[in-house]
């Protein structure tokens, strides 16, 4: 009697144990995938298929201004319009003549001297030069025709110098305006922007360089 209690006893733990530590987490670890197959999936966004990313832009650029005062003047008219211009200067070398002139004169002294023998020989046009890299030069004219800068070479050529026959550039800068604008974004009303800057200037019209609206340089281009 006694070892049947005893027996029964057994069972009675060893099913309590089966039923607690062994069937019981092979339930819940089989509920798990269950469970978690419901659970909406995680992805990644992608900001340009949701429609996140800005509108782009194109560039557009107003000129050539003559000088300064006109760029800053449409300048200022285009912010209150609510755009943002950006000022682009552009220097251009421009041929207006052909130059002589004596170099390779070491000092002060040297030049006096070639500059009284050039005009005790009728040339009272020389200067000396004090520009950078031209200290050692004196000019002996500067022509708008090839015909008279040999005539006058020669004529230096006479007194015993060696001339220089150059051409004569000096630079001319120009500015533009840079300005983002939206794809349907009309540009603003020339007409009026070429007035402000006439106004601006003192000049006519008529005067003043036309200017117009182009797309940007490629190094400019904007968003």
């Amino acid at each position: 009697m006694r070892g049947l209690f005893f027996a029964l006893l057994f069972l009675n733990v060893a099913f309590f144990g089966w039923t607690h530590w062994i069937a019981a987490p092979a339930a819940a670890a089989a509920a798990v995938p269950a469970q978690a197959s419901s659970l909406p999936m995680l992805a990644l966004v992608n900001p340009s298929a949701s429609g996140a990313s800005p509108q782009g832009t194109r560039c557009r650029t107003l000129g050539p201004f003559a000088d300064m005062a006109g760029a800053l003047a449409v300048a200022g008219t285009l912010r209150e319009q609510g755009l943002v211009p950006r000022d682009r200067s552009v220097d251009t070398s421009v041929q207006d003549g052909y130059w002589v002139y004596i170099d390779q004169i070491k000092d002060q002294a040297s030049q006096r001297g070639v500059l009284a023998r050039l005009g005790r020989a009728g040339i009272h046009d020389a200067a000396a030069m004090t520009g950078p890299g031209q200290a050692d030069r004196i000019s002996v004219g500067v022509f708008t025709d090839q015909a008279h800068a040999v005539r006058r070479a020669e004529q230096v050529r006479q007194l015993g110098f060696m001339p220089v026959l150059d051409l004569h550039q000096h630079t001319l800068s120009a500015h533009w305006l840079d300005m983002d604008l939206k794809p349907n974004q009309p540009e603003p009303a020339l007409q009026a922007l070429q007035a402000e800057s006439s106004q601006t200037t003192g000049a006519a019209p008529a005067a003043q360089p036309a200017i117009a609206f182009s797309d940007c340089p490629a190094s400019d281009t904007g968003g």
